[in-house]
């Protein structure tokens, strides 16, 4: 079959040759109109999706013009500006002599610009900065890869030395690379720093920068925090920071505390000697200055160092002074029988028939560890008996036995400002049975604080007038000048002034030869103080192995400067009664500090010393020896000689160093001699004279 081609003009027909087709196949051509309608339609189809495209860009452009869009504005804005803030340094925390306890140091954090820099500098920057701030090289070098980013931090908490360092190493290497020369840059920044290291650690709890988490920390928070400045930074198309004009938060207020440095150390060295003597579970300890109820010192163990916030323990935390209650035992005796002397009930020579040992009340007996028959009320504090005590409380009732008990600060919050601060619990009068009664007069069936128990000896030691316990003396502004002075609160009186020295003269007779707190006594010092033994409750009953020995007092017994109570929760090593194991602190505590507050010893009550007059007359220095270094962090002892008590103390222990005193004056002797290195804990014995 032939085919035609269609009369095309310019085109002829022998110019054009077809291919022969195979048989049954042909061609059908089309006219000339339809392939021509067919591309008119492909074409007004492709013009109509395009034209609707484009109104649809011009639709979403004149809605993002003209209709602001929060979410796209934000997602604008964080292109060139940031939310900043900047806080206020946090106020101190200081002792009534203006030792730190707590502070906030400034240190440095690194930040990197990973904008900056190159897939090459970026390896060679992590190379060389990772081993200086303890990183790992590939890990940094990933973080200096993301170009997205233009602040990463790469360390913190870094002195200005290490910032230095680390800085013109960079500018070394930014001759041949210059894209590190702007890739680094620091900023300033506050960290909690606590001086003091372990001491009075539990009262004063944790705190960051910017906040109190644990202890005073907490409770002082809204006056120690600083204020908060909030800001926003510009950054221009370069990511280059344009905000100039930063204005200084304002720094928070400091807080100055009863506790006297010196007499806070001596407690915590006092409590190292309870645990490693008696091995006990906890021990704690507080000091109270009757006259004004402020709070001199209070220590406990375990504690736990502030500044090592990896390993602190919730346990260490707890501030066992104010938060754990317990049975104390005999030490509630004397209060029971201050109470009934003053109700005119007794005397201090009144005879008490002790029944010798065993006395039965209802069903239950009762016992003495020291079996006595007819004793006196003064012999009853000495012997520390249950059934004497027992008897006075009969005699009072129970109205009148809970009353003083209560007007003496117990079952009653101390509103020291610790978090925490438990109450105790004490039954009523009207529903504690007979034998309720008795076991209360000697300290069980009823619980109390150690602070607790400080500040009521403490009535003991004022005449009878319960001072309000309190820890805080002032409040300071940024200029250290005071917005609020905490002054010295009445409670209440509680017995009288009679009352309160008989019931001492009782107490002294405990320390005694003869009586059950004689390694409390201290040599040239009447000490007033009564022991205390208590089964401890555990798990709804009381622990047949387990004990708590305390010792409570006050001295000297005739003008009384110092009210403490010790507590040693489970002793597993040695005598487990309050006289062994809280005794002993309780002399070291108090004989140092009466030294150190120069309180003079009566010679009358004075053991015949060893120490040799000084012949001649002692040089009194002119200024505290200059305190010198040696290499690898060694001190050369200095020379003490002629320095007071307290002189001696603060130069050694402000270079670290313990303490070991003898006598009372001036120093005369001091082992090791001056010039000798010591390390950071030496102890250095000092005679006084």
């Amino acid at each position: 079959m032939n085919f035609r081609l269609p009369n095309i003009p310019g085109i002829r027909r022998s110019d054009t040759k077809l291919p022969k087709l195979g048989p049954g196949r042909a061609v059908h051509s089309e006219p000339d109109s339809i392939v021509r309608t067919r591309t008119a339609g492909r074409a007004r189809l492709m013009g109509g999706l395009v034209s609707l495209c484009m109104m649809a860009l011009v639709a979403k452009s004149t809605s993002l013009m003209m209709f602001p869009n929060p979410q796209l504005e934000s997602k604008a804005n964080t292109q060139f500006n940031t939310h900043k803030e900047i806080h206020g340094r946090r106020g101190d925390i200081r002792t009534q002599d203006g030792t730190i306890l707590a502070t906030s140091v400034e240190v440095h954090t690194l930040h990197a610009d990973p904008s900056k820099l190159s897939e090459a500098s970026a390896k060679i920057l992590a190379d060389t900065i990772a081993p200086m701030l303890e990183l790992d090289p590939r890990t940094t070098e990933g973080r200096l890869n993301r170009r997205s980013r233009q602040d990463i931090r790469l360390g913190r908490n870094l002195v200005p030395d290490q910032v230095e360092a680390i800085m013109d190493k960079v500018k070394e290497l930014s001759k041949d690379h210059p894209s590190l020369k702007h890739a680094l840059f620091s900023r300033n920044e506050y960290r909690r720093f606590y001086p003091a290291g372990r001491d009075a650690a539990p009262m004063l709890g944790l705190g960051t920068a910017n906040n109190g988490r644990e202890g005073l920390e907490r409770t002082l928070n809204r006056h120690l925090a600083g204020e908060t400045y909030k800001y926003v930074q510009w950054r221009d198309r370069k990511g280059r920071r344009i905000t100039t004009n930063i204005p200084q938060a304002r720094p928070g207020n400091s807080v100055v505390l009863t506790i006297d440095r010196s007499i806070q150390r001596i407690a915590e060295e006092a409590l190292d000697q309870v645990m490693e003597r008696s091995e006990p579970e906890s021990a704690s300890a507080v000091i109270i200055d009757p006259e004004t109820g402020a709070i001199l010192a209070m220590a406990q163990r375990p504690t736990h160092n502030p500044n090592d916030t990896k390993n602190i323990s919730q346990a260490a935390l707890r501030n066992r002074a104010v938060a754990d209650v317990f049975e104390p035992g005999s030490v509630f005796k004397p209060f029971i029988a201050a109470a009934a002397v003053e109700e005119g009930e007794v005397t201090k020579q009144t005879p008490i028939d002790c029944e010798n040992g065993r006395f039965r009340i209802g069903r239950t007996t009762i016992s003495d560890e020291h079996p006595e028959k007819i004793i006196s009320v003064s012999e009853i504090i000495k012997y520390s008996s249950n059934i004497g005590a027992a008897k006075l409380a009969f005699t009072l009732g129970a109205k009148r036995t809970l009353d003083y008990l209560k007007d003496f600060g117990f079952s009653r919050v101390t509103h020291l400002g610790l978090p925490g601060e438990a109450a105790g619990v004490m039954r009523s009068a009207d529903k504690i049975k007979p034998i309720e009664l008795a076991t209360t007069s000697y300290g069980h069936g009823v619980n109390a604080t150690t602070a607790q128990l400080a500040a009521a000896v403490a009535v003991l030691g004022n005449g009878g007038v319960r001072m309000e316990p309190y820890l805080i003396s002032e409040i300071l502004d940024s200029n250290e000048v005071a917005i609020r002075i905490f002054e010295p609160s009445v409670d209440r009186r509680v017995i009288s002034e009679k009352t309160a020295a008989d019931t001492l003269e009782m107490m002294v007779t405990v320390t005694e030869p003869g009586g059950t707190g004689t390694k409390a006594a201290i040599d040239g010092y009447a000490v007033a103080g009564k022991t205390g033994t208590a089964w401890k409750h555990v798990e709804g009953g009381y622990s047949k192995t387990e004990r708590i020995g305390s010792f409570i007092g006050v001295v000297p017994a005739d003008d009384p400067r110092l009210a403490m109570a010790i507590v040693v929760d489970n002793p597993t090593k040695g005598s487990r009664f309050g006289g062994s194991t809280a005794g002993p602190a309780f002399a070291e505590i108090g004989s140092k500090a009466l030294r150190l507050m120069g309180v003079p010893p009566n010679p009358a009550l004075m053991a015949p010393t060893t120490i040799e007059p000084v012949k001649g007359e002692i040089k009194l220095p002119t200024a505290a020896p200059e305190l010198r270094w040696a290499p690898k962090g060694r001190l050369i002892t200095p020379d003490l000689s002629g320095l007071s008590m307290r002189d001696a103390l603060v130069t050694l222990e402000g270079a670290g160093l313990s303490v070991q005193l003898k006598g009372s004056g001036r120093v005369i002797k001091q082992n090791p001699s001056p010039g000798r290195t010591l390390r950071p804990g030496d102890r250095v014995e000092v005679t006084l004279q």
